[in-house]
């Protein structure tokens, strides 16, 4: 008796080690199968012009040539030290100073400001996260592409947004439905490998390995299509952030070859780069509908029997990368004496004017 019961528990920890290994075979698989793709969304590679504005409000840029690009500006105003930057940290190192810090913690404060006074409750986020927690909100490639291991084991990484770690705040917990929608902004330091980049936009800081980033995060109940109306408030909030810098920009629909596997529609806000005559992206909004919630383990409380599939929406939207706003600002405010600071911006820097010093 003893000896067929000795070998039926080695019969079972055999099972459990079959078991757990098939567990993470179809979590790897199920990983990569994407969400549900929105109606509205165009289908290929091309995505769609959904908005544009090009208006200026202030009167007399119309006048001056846009000489020269950001790289060129943040030099000339003494806002950046490159050569020290790279000296210290390598590869688009640099450091901020002076007016470079100032305009980079008005955005920060402004965009706080703006949100808050929209009902959104202020997080700052851890800078780390451990990779459990981070799986459930990442897809595998961003781990060799984007993420920084902290250690050789890897089982901790620096976050690339703030998204990631707001998005599992919380995680395995059941929310009671009247307290839904929960809308937060995460205010944090973001790092990236970039690696998929190589060769675009090296010069200057609109794409570098640290930043700052303002990003609002809503959670909302499922039913009803509520969140695709939460995704028109993101996208109003942005529409009036940037207004109020006074920055040409247009939205354009993401097409679904460019989806990442979360989002079911992405609409992308591009800032116009007068030098170059281009727009180029600032902001990202994404409604991943239930798709993170799922994997999160994130469920609404509800009278009903069934909560199986009674998850809640998850939206994101970068409000504001600061890196890329300073240059977008510097190159549409230029002047031939120096940059002018947008008006809304003026109480948290103290000043009006930028004066070149070279």
């Amino acid at each position: 008796f003893f000896l067929k019961l000795i070998l039926l528990k080695k019969k079972i920890l055999s099972l459990e080690k079959i078991y757990q290994v098939f567990q993470e075979k179809r979590t790897e698989t199920t990983s990569i199968i994407g969400n549900l793709i929105h109606t509205s969304v165009s289908f290929g590679k091309y995505a769609k012009l959904v908005g544009l504005k090009i208006k200026r409000n202030i009167f007399g840029f119309e006048k001056y040539s846009m000489k020269y690009n950001h790289v060129e500006l943040l030099k000339m105003i003494g806002a950046v030290d490159y050569e020290r930057g790279i000296k210290t940290s390598g590869n688009r190192g640099y450091f901020l100073k002076g007016i470079g810090l100032l305009l980079n913690n008005a955005l920060i404060r402004y965009g706080l400001d703006f949100l808050v006074k929209r009902k959104f409750i202020a997080l700052q986020t851890p800078f780390f996260m451990k990779k459990h927690s981070l799986s459930k909100c990442s897809q595998l490639e961003d781990f060799k592409e984007q993420l920084y291991g902290l250690n050789e084991d890897e089982d901790k990484f620096l976050i690339a947004t703030s998204e990631q770690p707001i998005s599992v705040f919380h995680l395995d917990e059941t929310i009671e439905n009247q307290k839904f929608p929960l809308k937060y902004v995460g205010f944090s330091s973001c790092f990236r490998k970039e690696s998929g980049s190589h060769g675009k936009d090296t010069s200057g800081i609109f794409r570098v390995h640290q930043f700052e980033k303002v990003e609002q995060f809503i959670l909302c109940d499922s039913k009803f299509l509520e969140s695709w109306i939460f995704f028109e408030e993101m996208l109003e909030n942005v529409k009036f952030f940037y207004s109020s810098l006074d920055i040409p920009f247009k939205f354009l629909n993401i097409a679904s070859s460019s989806l990442n596997n979360a989002a079911s529609k992405k609409v992308d806000l591009l800032g116009f780069f007068p030098k170059s005559n281009t727009f180029r992206e600032l902001v990202s909004c994404s409604n991943c509908t239930n798709y993170q919630s799922k994997k999160i383990n994130i469920r609404i409380k509800s009278s009903g029997k069934n909560l199986e599939n009674n998850f809640p929406h998850m939206l994101n939207s970068t409000l504001c990368a600061t890196s890329r706003v300073i240059c977008c600002i510097l190159e549409n405010f230029q002047t031939e004496l120096g940059v002018v600071v947008p008006p809304i911006l003026r109480s948290y820097t103290g000043i009006s004017f930028i004066p070149f010093e070279i």
